[in-house]
């Protein structure tokens, strides 16, 4: 089950793929690679997440419009 969270930087949601940790001198620090909707793409610590998920995304309720097209007369 994928982790999705908030975008850092544009609040979209976005899926942790990929959770490592790197050492520094006060011991390992925990990252994470997060990739959103909108394309970006971070490997960031794992304690500068957003704190709240993304709100749920609303399905756009208005239909699509009519295509006109054009009719061909006989005259």
């Amino acid at each position: 089950m994928p982790t999705i969270v908030a975008c850092p930087q544009c609040r979209v949601p976005a899926e942790i793929t990929e959770r490592f940790s790197l050492p520094s001198t006060d011991g390992p620090v925990a990252h994470v690679a997060v990739g959103c909707a909108a394309g970006h793409h971070f490997r960031m610590p794992a304690d500068r997440l957003p704190a709240h998920p993304p709100a749920p995304q609303r399905a756009s309720l208005a239909a699509s419009p009519a295509v006109a097209r054009p009719t061909v007369g006989g005259g």
